[in-house]
């Protein structure tokens, strides 16, 4: 008799427990939905444990955004910079051990390597109807789980005490200047060249590389790694410097209290998709995570990842700083159905420089 109570009691309070899987829908893939935004915040606070998020900014910027979005919704969080964690995070995804709730997807690991280990959830389909309240354009079309909270910009960098004006660049082909060639003014970080890469979305490739061969042939400072290159310009030691993240030249520029460092927004300006976020398959909490994604998209947490990025905000953010740079302008963005050959193009770049390679 007290088994069979026992059996009667639990029964009522699993019919009581308002279950997250009872407020969430499947579409014909397989994908989640709920049909409210007040369904949500109700399966994200019957959901218990503390949520765990991973994305690319500062340790302080996470800490702030997670602190604001527990306050906001009266749950638990955590949260840890993705810094250089991104192929550890990828093979314990496919493992099954990783930890995270949300996840930060990086693009030259290849996006489509991480899909199958993301949680199944149609971020699209709810923010067209408005369930969820975050552009449509953040979030991957053929991908619906699968969401870019931030964007990239790419600029041409430049030391306006050391570099003469009438050098000043006004298109690309100003960097191929016959003055700049052999000058020692020239920099070029071998490390990346995503910016150049992502013209191709406008110029096509083999323009790409035409002019990357060209920019080559200037006889340039070859440097690696943005931070110090731009580091070095600031004290003089160049003048100017090709495509590199117009994040990194702010982000210097206050740090060094060096007003002279300067960007110049080149037509097309290269835009890159940024903040990439998903949620891990094996999450006991989707609910809470989806609503974390949607918060991230909101227009404190944006102004955070401007502020803390710097410019690191989504161009799809009306009013972000990435949004006012580039409005008026003609854009080469790199979307979701470009972003995978973004790497590749990189390498064809590297290999127009002719550098030497040690033969076997």
């Amino acid at each position: 008799m007290n088994a069979l109570k026992s059996l009667l009691v639990g029964a009522c309070v699993m019919a009581l427990t308002p279950m997250a899987a009872q407020a969430a829908e499947k579409n014909a893939a397989g994908f989640v939905s709920y049909a409210s935004h007040d369904e949500l915040v109700k399966a994200a606070k019957a959901e218990s444990g503390t949520l765990m998020v991973t994305f690319a900014q500062t340790q302080s910027a996470v800490d702030e955004v997670v602190k604001l979005f527990a306050s906001t919704y009266g749950v638990k969080a955590a949260g840890q910079e993705v810094g250089n964690s991104d192929s550890r995070i990828l093979l314990e995804l496919k493992a099954g051990s990783h930890k995270s709730d949300v996840v930060h997807l990086e693009e030259e690991l290849g996006l489509p390597t991480y899909y199958e280990h993301m949680y199944k959830v149609d971020l699209l389909g709810m923010a067209e109807k408005k369930i969820l309240k975050m552009p449509v354009k953040m979030i991957n079309p053929k991908q619906p789980n699968v969401a870019a909270l931030g964007s990239a910009l790419a600029a041409v960098t430049y030391n306006a005490k050391a570099l003469p004006a009438d050098l000043v660049p006004k298109t690309y082909e100003d960097l191929l200047n016959p003055k700049l060639k052999n000058s020692g003014l020239l920099w070029v970080d071998v490390s990346q060249a995503s910016g150049i890469a992502a013209l191709f979305v406008v110029w096509g490739k083999e323009k790409v590389i035409d002019y990357s061969t060209k920019l080559g042939e200037q006889r340039p400072v070859w440097t690696t790694g943005a931070t110090r290159s731009m580091t070095a310009m600031a004290a003089g030691e160049y003048a100017i410097g090709s495509l590199n993240h117009y994040h990194s030249l702010i982000r210097i520029r206050e740090q060094r209290k060096a007003p002279h460092l300067q960007a110049a927004l080149l037509e097309p300006v290269p835009v890159r998709l940024n903040n990439i976020l998903g949620i891990n398959g094996k999450t006991a909490m989707p609910a809470t995570s989806t609503l974390f994604i949607e918060f991230v998209a909101s227009d404190k947490v944006q102004a955070i990842f401007d502020r803390e990025g710097p410019v690191k905000a989504s161009v799809f953010t009306e009013g972000s700083l990435p949004n006012k740079l580039v409005e008026g302008k003609k854009i080469a963005f790199v979307g979701w159905d470009d972003v995978d050959q973004i790497e590749p193009l990189q390498k064809q770049i590297f290999e127009s420089w002719k550098f030497p390679v040690a033969k076997k």
